[in-house]
């Protein structure tokens, strides 16, 4: 890899912010544009789960992005909480998944060889896997605002950059954006950005929704059932999701949509009910074929780089993600 570049990165998702980061520290001049405000898109607005929800479901190409991630959040949550004091709650909380028949996961768990145990959930059958972590996102994004500025990296907030006729990118004051590398790292906004994604990355809602922290209520691990999850912070909070919905960038949120989440999460945990709902929000997921990212560089035009596609494991695939991008340079 050349030195010394001028590396433009369109998005300030997580993919984002921790591409600047890794760019940066090779040496590289790194400037963040970002249509809205850093870790606005889908990243903020997850739950953190850094594991496919059922990882028998998915290609390996999934878990090893995954996989490979978790190192580098340990390292980074040292970092953040040494560096600024921001505790990302980087947990190892393991995760339960409730299902009728447990072969299939049973027999992906042994051939990965990770550690779990077969056991009951309250009625239901379960297998809870050891190794799993999860993040709290908005900490998440905390930390990497305050490390972005302590590296003295350029990001332009509310910039919304499109592409002309010669696909040059061109900044919201219509200024020509110069450099020697560009990397869209615009999650489900890549098709209207790039014309060539259109399909292949698109736009999937999810709502999720945060209970009342609790002192009765004490989850040990992550809980998965019937494609619903729930899950508790650091201050008792329990957050629970998701819906997958193609409805494109629509984030009006109905009463309806309010009362299915709360079915689900109480179908697992009844004593919910006695609790107040007190967030209820959606993101909008880079839905991609088979949850696989697109990192690649662009056919045509050489300096344009793709990092994008994450599905539903932005946060999980990020540090992975940003290696193997860089390692087209």
């Amino acid at each position: 890899m050349e030195n010394n570049l001028k590396i433009n990165i369109i998005g300030g998702g997580v993919i984002g912010c921790i591409q600047a980061i890794e760019l940066n520290k090779l040496g590289h001049h790194v400037t963040i544009y970002e249509k809205d405000t850093i870790g606005s898109g889908s990243s903020i607005y997850g739950a953190g789960i850094l594991f496919p929800l059922l990882p028998n479901n998915y290609s390996s190409e999934v878990f090893d992005l995954i996989d490979k991630s978790k190192t580098y959040y340990l390292e980074l949550s040292e970092i953040l909480n040494s560096q600024f004091g921001i505790d990302i709650e980087y947990i190892r909380s393991g995760m339960t998944v409730i299902l009728d028949d447990l072969q299939d996961i049973e027999l992906w768990l042994k051939k990965n060889k990770l550690s779990f145990s077969l056991e009951k959930f309250r009625s239901f059958n379960a297998i809870t896997i050891d190794d799993v972590y999860q993040i709290n996102p908005k900490k998440l994004i905390l930390g990497l605002q305050k490390y972005l500025d302590y590296l003295d990296i350029e990001i332009y907030e509310n910039n919304l950059v499109s592409n002309d006729l010669h696909n040059e990118f061109i900044d919201s004051n219509g200024k020509k954006i110069i450099g020697d590398r560009f990397i869209l790292a615009s999650g489900a906004w890549t098709q209207d950005l790039d014309h060539s994604m259109h399909k292949k990355i698109y736009p999937v809602r999810g709502q999720l929704i945060e209970y009342k922290n609790s002192n009765n209520i004490k989850l040990e691990h992550i809980l998965f059932k019937d494609g619903f999850y729930l899950l508790q912070r650091k201050n008792g909070s329990l957050i629970a999701g998701s819906t997958l919905e193609n409805v494109g960038f629509d984030d009006n949120l109905t009463n309806q949509d309010l009362e299915q989440l709360k079915n689900n999460a109480e179908k697992i945990i009844p004593e919910l009910r006695e609790l107040d709902i007190i967030n209820h929000w959606c993101g909008f997921r880079p839905g991609s074929k088979d949850n696989i990212p697109i990192i690649v560089q662009d056919k045509k035009i050489k300096e344009k780089f793709y990092n994008v596609g994450h599905y539903r494991y932005g946060i999980s695939m990020a540090p992975a993600s940003v290696n193997k991008l860089i390692s087209l340079f």
